[in-house]
């Protein structure tokens, strides 16, 4: 159930528009409707997010929205394909956990959101020129909150003159050393039409020969890659962090950068309606983008820490992205790695 602040608000048609007295550069000053969602979310005391985005870099906007705010955050941090269903049996039976969500699967955020799970975010923040409000929400709903950027990365040790791109890794001794990510979900299928548009489409063909590794997510091919358990990854995150504490690893970044563009919604179902409104918010706010997009692609302009814009990541192409050519995809990708 909304909360009587939160369904005021959308009942009266207020826009995030509406709710500023200032220009996006006084964002300082709070409207007084808006300082009523923020009243509501303090009463209400906490915020539950589930997301597939970073761990440090959701702990990291836990950790600043709390202190700006108060309210302690819940960070439930699963991959696409287990937060997907999760989100299903909330809204279907009615008893909501989550208050945000957040995954890189347009075609599941599009159909979940077809179907009314979700509600649309009111805050200030959106309306900001910067955030590009028209682009990053085209329907009004979801919203990009910025784009995790996933390239190739070795480990020093194992390849010492390291990898120039995509196509370097075919070579007999990376044999049986390469990890790669199962096509679990639209995005990741996404990533391999990358590669068949930029590097030909028996690219994955020729990977099957190479008796690659796959792994769940980006995270555990990284843990391989310092480990020296896999030379090289196709798939991860800037090893900026693992580099920092030691670990032989190197990245490097195609000439055309793709990454996986994160979805933001507030749940119909949120257990804490004005909560969920003040997060989604948060992270939009240069400070919040400063802790979730770092090592990332970013949706605000000159943000500290970050290593792109969005505008510079390529954008799925729902036309090629349907759930017909997913499907198919997978079965070839079964057809070739296994199930397992």
């Amino acid at each position: 159930m909304f909360s009587t602040t939160f369904r005021a608000l959308v009942a009266g048609g207020l826009t995030a528009a509406a709710m500023m007295t200032a220009a996006p550069a006084m964002a300082q000053e709070v409207s007084p409707e808006w300082q009523k969602v923020i009243d509501a979310a303090k009463l209400e005391g906490s915020v539950t997010i589930y997301s597939a985005q970073g761990l440090k870099q959701l702990n990291a906007l836990a950790e600043k929205f709390t202190e700006t705010y108060g309210i302690k955050v819940e960070v439930v941090r699963a991959i696409d394909a287990d937060l997907i269903p999760k989100v299903t049996v909330e809204f279907e039976t009615g008893r909501g956990i989550a208050d945000v969500v957040v995954n890189s699967s347009l075609l599941a955020i599009a159909d979940q959101e077809a179907k009314g799970y979700f509600v649309p975010v009111i805050g200030p923040a959106f309306d900001n020129p910067d955030y590009k409000r028209e682009e990053r929400m085209p329907r009004g709903v979801s919203f990009e909150s910025n784009a995790t950027i996933l390239t190739y990365s070795w480990n020093t040790e194992l390849v010492p003159d390291g990898i120039k791109d995509y196509d370097d890794i075919f070579r007999p001794e990376l044999e049986g050393l390469i990890a790669i990510p199962r096509a679990s979900v639209s995005t990741i299928v996404d990533f391999y039409f990358y590669l068949h548009e930029n590097y030909g489409e028996d690219f994955t063909d020729r990977l099957a020969a190479m008796k690659p590794r796959i792994y769940p997510s980006a995270l555990t091919a990284a843990q391989a890659l310092s480990s020296g358990e896999v030379a090289v990854i196709l798939f991860g995150e800037p090893q900026i962090d693992e580099k920092a504490i030691g670990a032989p690893v190197e990245t490097g970044f195609a000439p055309s950068i793709w990454g996986a563009r994160f979805y933001v919604n507030t749940m119909k179902v949120a257990p804490h309606p004005n909560a969920a409104q003040l997060l989604a918010n948060f992270m939009v706010t240069p400070a919040g983008q400063e802790a979730i997009a770092r090592k990332a692609a970013s949706a605000l302009p000159n943000i500290p820490g970050a290593v792109a814009n969005m505008d510079d990541v390529r954008r799925p192409d729902p036309a090629k992205l349907t759930a017909e050519a997913v499907t198919a995809f997978q079965e070839k990708f079964t057809a070739l790695f296994g199930s397992n």
